[in-house]
């Protein structure tokens, strides 16, 4: 087979994604897979809820399944059902572990610890760890030392024809261009066409008008065909995308999964929240780590977590709103917030936008785009813990004459001109001088 051939049987079960490691040495079954000395990897390969999982000597651990299958050079597959991805956060390191067990496809006599000798023998020689991924499944194939394919990786490695991605990882792109090449096409083609009237898709991916003041990312999501359903997912391939008019962007809105919050969210606003007219009650006041907001009368923490080393002490601890007593009202624990974090924030492209306001806004898309990378997760914490990054809710439950109706929006946002404390690498991109 050649690393084409590899490829090819991976785009048709699915891939839209083909990632190559060089495995070393250590990785093996008895030592697992290296994946990286931060969490880059677990926002291009997908994995399950993340779990809390205790704390060991590299320090608090948190795991993830993952949906992967073996394939032979017979292009079968088989699923190793005991896979999953180990997170590290302190040492920081990821890790893959569980790839073989239960599977007669998986090589284990490629993933063997080696002994002195052979160590000794392989030196210059290299394995590869070939994964196709798409949205939910990870497609695994490797190669052996005196493989034609790692042969191929090699020279292509060394000849800078593999585009590197998550620290330790390569991307192989059969024919045609990087996703990053056609987002700035697609934005180009928007930026052209002027001035868009409000709208956004409905469930059935219909275009229709959208007369509500935050119709920016309705609108720019419909030129990409993406309907307003909630999922955390990615926008366009691997990356998000974030309408911004130069003051405030939300980063994500995941629900809390801890607190009373949970239990009755009447009771909650009324405890917590303001009633501005008989039929309606708010939360939507910011909270900032470590300040008492006298509106709500509530306090966020950030427990379980060192502003010294920058890391999480207590895998139980998280993102906490309490009262007066101490008690957690909303809460997100760190397990929660890795889950969401590692969908969201992979790539992201903020895209500026004028509005005409009219009886329906008219938004004009550029001509400034600006591509974020390299966003880590002790980054984001820090950025919590020093209020770049606040909790502003916008939630509310409406009395329409029988029943309260509830909206919910826990948003957590940044300013526009703190954007850079979050990513490692950021490019403004002009498209009208495109």
């Amino acid at each position: 087979m050649t690393l084409n051939d590899v490829a090819k049987v991976m785009f048709t079960n699915g891939a839209n994604r083909v990632l190559v490691k060089r495995l070393a040495n250590n990785d093996n079954s008895k030592n697992q897979i290296y994946l990286g000395s931060d969490f880059d990897v677990i926002r291009i390969i997908p994995s399950g809820e993340m779990r809390c999982a205790g704390v060991s000597k590299k320090g608090p651990i948190f795991k993830a399944s993952l949906n992967l299958f073996w394939l032979n050079t017979s292009g079968n597959l088989e699923q190793a059902k005991y896979s999953q991805i180990i997170l590290y956060p302190n040492y920081p390191e990821t890790r893959m572990s569980g790839f073989l067990k239960g599977c007669t496809l998986s090589p284990s006599h490629l993933m063997q610890p080696p002994t002195p000798q052979q160590r000794k023998q392989r030196a210059d020689k290299h394995r590869f760890l070939i994964l196709g991924v798409n949205e939910k499944n990870v497609f695994a194939y490797c190669t052996g030392w005196d493989d034609p394919v790692s042969d191929e990786l090699n020279q292509a490695i060394d000849n800078d024809k593999l585009l590197k991605v998550a620290t330790v990882f390569y991307e192989y792109v059969q024919t045609g261009k990087s996703t990053q090449q056609k987002l700035v096409e697609k934005l180009h083609a928007i930026y052209l066409s002027g001035e868009i009237e409000s709208c956004r898709l409905n469930k059935q991916g219909v275009m229709q008008p959208y007369t509500a003041l935050n119709g920016a990312g309705y609108t720019l999501e419909a030129q990409f065909g993406i309907t307003p359903n909630g999922c955390s997912d990615p926008d366009f391939f691997d990356w998000e995308l974030k309408a911004h008019s130069g003051s405030v962007v939300t980063l994500m809105t995941p629900e809390p999964n801890i607190g009373s919050y949970l239990d009755d969210l009447e009771t909650f606003l009324r405890q917590y929240g303001t009633r501005k007219t008989a039929d309606r009650l708010d939360f939507a006041s910011k909270h900032l780590v470590g300040n008492f907001n006298i509106k709500t009368a509530l306090t966020m923490h950030l427990d379980g977590y060192d502003p010294v080393s920058k890391g999480i002490t207590d895998p139980s601890g998280g993102l906490f709103l309490k009262n007066a007593s101490g008690e957690i009202v909303a809460g997100w624990s760190f397990d929660k917030i890795i889950d969401h974090w590692k969908k969201k924030h992979s790539n992201t492209c903020f895209v500026s936008y004028t509005i005409r306001k009219s009886s329906l806004n008219y938004y004009q898309f550029g001509p400034e785009i600006t591509l974020g990378k390299g966003t880590s997760f002790d980054r984001f914490l820090e950025a919590l813990y020093t209020n770049v990054i606040y909790y502003d809710p916008g939630i509310n439950m409406k009395f329409n004459g029988q029943t309260w109706k509830p909206k919910k929006r826990n948003q957590f946002r940044v300013k526009w001109n703190n954007i850079s404390f979050l990513y490692e690498f950021l490019q403004t991109i002009d498209l009208s001088e495109i």
